[in-house]
């Protein structure tokens, strides 16, 4: 094991808020990267090309908290030598290229809002998302989280504090016109305002609660803009194993081809795994986190 990532998933796992409940004890992670030491003895060893020795990476994997790990064969994604431990943490990359891909067909000159924009699924999503050709707005709670969104190539930065207030100076930058596509991770506190944000036609997708379970939704508020409220997860849609072989290429080759990058990352030593998740529910640390042994 070189690194295992740290994520929000982790973290509602241990407080008991996500829907999936482990059974206790149990050892938290589901994403890291390392090299093959060993193939068990039903698998090929020359599975798709992997060899003992090879660098890969994995997402879905219980218990990546560690020093080993057995992965299946079907789940080990083959990663270039060259990227950094940080850059073979796929599972941000994995995230933003279903969101990108799934929800609407990007176009040049869509407006997009991105919330925790300086965050590591949200960086990259900002990148994908210009890379595409749309406007990109994003969200972030400070001042030094706008400048990292900035530097990320975002059009437009909102400072939303600590009262997540953000839809009249959005409404402003698009000139009332409002987005084709918002990403909201932050749930509670921002979703009903996050689909206000739409324009007519528009696509709000819920993939997280930083702040909370988000409100029930009437169906009527979605009626006179003819509005859309998706929700999505990166393990549904990398839950066989093309699919995940698939998407993880499409990644790999953004980061290999320098227009997806990963700016920032802190690292922390596995036996400080809570100091990492102090962090991470802190909000200021942006960029990605993970753990090594």
């Amino acid at each position: 094991m070189e690194a295992s990532g740290v994520n929000f998933y982790d973290v509602y796992q241990r407080s008991g808020t996500s829907i999936h409940h482990p059974s206790l004890p149990f050892t938290p992670g589901r994403e890291a990267v390392g090299r093959i030491r060993a193939f068990g003895d039903e698998v090929d060893p020359n599975v798709d090309g992997l060899q003992v020795g090879s660098r890969v990476a994995w997402i879905n994997v219980p218990e990546s908290y560690a020093s080993q790990v057995v992965v299946p064969a079907a789940q080990a994604l083959p990663i270039p030598g060259e990227f950094t431990a940080a850059q073979g943490l796929l599972f941000q990359g994995l995230t933003a290229q279903f969101l990108v891909t799934e929800y609407r067909n990007i176009r040049p000159g869509d407006r997009v809002l991105v919330h925790s924009a300086a965050g590591g699924v949200g960086t990259l999503l900002a990148q994908w998302f210009k890379h595409l050709g749309a406007w990109v707005v994003g969200t972030t709670s400070s001042d030094a989280k706008a400048e990292a969104a900035r530097r990320a190539g975002i059009d437009a930065v909102i400072n939303y504090g600590k009262e997540y207030q953000f839809l009249d100076e959005l409404m402003s930058l698009t000139e009332g016109k409002g987005v084709h596509l918002a990403i909201d991770g932050i749930g509670a506190a921002t979703l009903e305002s996050t689909l206000k944000a739409l324009s007519k036609g528009g696509t709000a997708v819920s993939i997280g609660m930083v702040s909370g379970l988000a409100p029930a939704i009437q169906p009527q508020m979605l009626t006179n803009n003819c509005l859309r409220l998706a929700g999505g997860s990166v393990f549904s849609y990398t839950a066989e194993p093309a699919e995940l072989q698939g998407r993880g290429r499409e990644v790999v080759e953004g980061i290999s081809a320098g227009w997806l990058r990963l700016d920032q990352s802190t690292a922390f030593p596995l036996d400080r795994a809570a100091d990492a998740h102090r962090a991470m529910e802190s909000r200021g640390t942006p960029g990605k986190l993970y753990l090594t042994p």
